[in-house]
């Protein structure tokens, strides 16, 4: 083992402890907002589902996903959906047990769906969500996990609504907002006063040494068992761990259609974001590296980690910007940086479980709603300030309403809608013919005799040629047919060069007919010129074109690449 080696090695141990130490209380915090709404007993299942979630992501996205620097482990937006979702059963009334099974089928069919976009390709469509729909997601995702975390923070024991906790404050713990509050200020302070020890670890250090501080003087909180302010025991060892983990799937069977549509949506929003998360991670990992990530593989790989994690009973997670950074910023060079995050989680998990158990909710609410807050894109405000991205800035507000009125669920269907009608307002606003002109201007390279110029000349002010580009669609039709009507009343030939186009709907395909017959009605033509081989174009009759590309058109002239226009035709 030469020294390059052991050096690097080094660096991935430093790169992945400090990794670590990042994630795994953020981990925690996730595990506990999710298995919270289902009663003040689970809290201690959440905090083990988020350490067992960060052990099984960091062991095996690096492996597979292959990225290097990346750290993967429970997130933001896993938590959020995750917390919506089971929030939403126990309203219904569904019971703990069922809730429980249900998150971890809502964690399976997402695994598999980020497995299947990677194996299928989508991984390069999927980074290229418009920056105003995934802006207002995340945003929306922080304000839901702020106002979540909010009633946790003034110490209210039964799992309630921000409204009802701000008005009621006679419920409120002022042990807890001491605890929180001290955590909250620690971890804003601790950048600016060291990097050496990342913020969340001092925030959670600070937040339990203020607990104990007024444990000193309150004995009651020295007590664990009853004690709603801390995570409280694990339960059980090993053995009865993994019997809980056979009753919950031994329960599959009980699960019918209606709650199978139930999971499909939180399961399909929960996917997308998930890979958003990670390919946006991976881009700015590439940007500071210069490097080069592979994005379908490294879906494939967070897939399989979130399958892995589902099993064991953790929480899905993703690429995770905070974690990764440290990483990069500790000496982490390769993939390996990420598995020792894994291994030393689990480690943690081992030896440092049981002191788990005295982590004061409070703290945890302290740390995520600074997460929350980080997580609002307060920037894309300056975007209200120019009429042309005015639209961008109501995307954004759009996604963030309804997120926060309704639900993340309803707000991922509202950004899809958004995002759509985002490409068609990019479309419609170029304009759809690159240049236009005449055939007494614009001659091919074809060389022609004196006869045939002269005949081009007097002639070809009754030809209109119409340089093309991007693409033909439903949303630009009218656009194209206002640039050629004044073409079809006086000239003899038209002629499309469509060597810039990208693709023809249904729609423009059908308009073209339509001038096709204008044409013919007095004895005109309409040609095209530099069709693309790639370009494919459906129509609405089957006679016309089925796949321009193919063969000749048998209602058009097809001009050939350097023709535009010969005198015999003129003639």
């Amino acid at each position: 083992m030469n020294d390059h080696t052991r050096t690097g090695r080094a660096d991935d141990l430093w790169g992945g402890l400090a990794a670590m130490l990042v994630a795994l209380p953020s981990a925690i915090a996730f595990g506990v907002t999710i298995f919270a709404p289902l009663g003040p007993g689970y809290a201690a299942q959440g905090a083990l589902a988020g350490i067992l979630g960060t052990t099984a992501i960091g062991l095996v996205a690096p492996l597979f996903g292959g990225t290097n620097r990346l750290i993967s482990a429970p997130c933001a937006p896993a938590a959020a959906v995750l917390a919506a979702f089971a929030i939403d059963m126990s309203a219904d009334g569904v019971a703990p047990g069922t809730v429980l099974l249900l998150l971890a089928i809502v964690a399976l069919i997402c695994a598999l769906l980020q497995l299947g976009f990677g194996l299928i390709g989508l991984g390069r469509l999927i980074k290229y969500m418009p920056y105003p729909v995934v802006s207002g997601y995340l945003s929306g995702v922080g304000l839901v996990i702020v106002a979540s975390q909010i009633p946790k923070l003034l110490g209210v024991v039964e799992e309630t609504g921000i409204a009802a906790a701000l008005a009621a404050p006679s419920t409120w713990v002022w042990q807890g907002i001491v605890v929180g509050t001290v955590t909250i200020a620690v971890m804003l302070a601790a950048p600016r006063v060291t990097n050496l020890v990342p913020a969340a670890i001092l925030a959670l250090a600070a937040g339990v040494a203020t607990y104990f501080a007024i444990a000193f003087f309150e004995p009651d909180l020295r007590v664990l068992t009853g004690n709603a302010l801390v995570v409280g025991p694990f339960g059980g060892d090993t053995s009865s761990f993994t019997e809980m983990l056979k009753a919950r799937w031994s329960q599959a069977a009980d699960i019918g259609r209606d709650d199978l549509k139930r999971v499909v949506m939180p399961a399909l929003t929960l996917s997308v974001l998930l890979s958003i998360d990670t390919l946006k991670t991976c881009v700015v990992l590439d940007a500071l590296t210069r490097s080069r990530h592979d994005s379908n593989r490294e879906l494939v790989g967070q897939g399989l980690a979130n399958l892995a994690s589902t099993v064991v009973g953790g929480v899905p997670g993703a690429g995770q910007m905070g974690a990764t950074l440290v990483n990069l910023s500790s000496g982490g060079r390769t993939r390996w940086s990420g598995v020792i995050e894994g291994l030393l989680s689990l480690l943690a998990l081992l030896v440092l479980g049981g002191l788990v158990a005295w982590v004061p909710i409070a703290t945890l609410a302290g740390i995520l709603i600074v997460i929350g807050f980080r997580m609002v894109d307060w920037r894309s405000l300056h975007l209200v300030r120019s009429r042309s991205t005015v639209l961008d800035f109501a995307v954004i507000v759009a996604v963030i309403v309804v997120a926060k009125t309704v639900s993340l669920i309803a707000a991922s269907g509202v950004g899809v809608a958004l995002a759509i009608l985002l490409f068609v307002r990019e479309q419609i606003g170029g304009s759809v013919v690159r240049h236009s002109t005449h055939g007494d201007r614009l001659y091919s390279r074809q060389i022609r005799s004196e006869k045939a110029m002269a005949m081009l000349t007097e002639h070809g002010a009754h030809t209109a040629i119409f340089e093309l580009q991007g693409s033909l669609f439903f949303g630009t039709t009218d656009q194209l047919y206002t640039a050629l009507e004044p073409a079809l009343k006086n000239s003899r030939f038209i002629i499309l060069d469509l060597r810039r186009v990208q693709s023809v709907d249904v729609t423009a395909a059908h308009m073209l007919e339509r001038i096709e017959d204008t044409l013919t009605e007095r004895g005109a033509l309409l040609l095209f010129s530099a069709l693309p081989r790639r370009l494919r174009c459906c129509t609405v009759s089957p006679a016309p074109w089925r796949y321009v590309c193919a063969t000749p058109m048998p209602r058009y002239r097809r001009c050939k690449k350097d023709e535009m226009m010969t005198s015999e035709r003129l003639s």
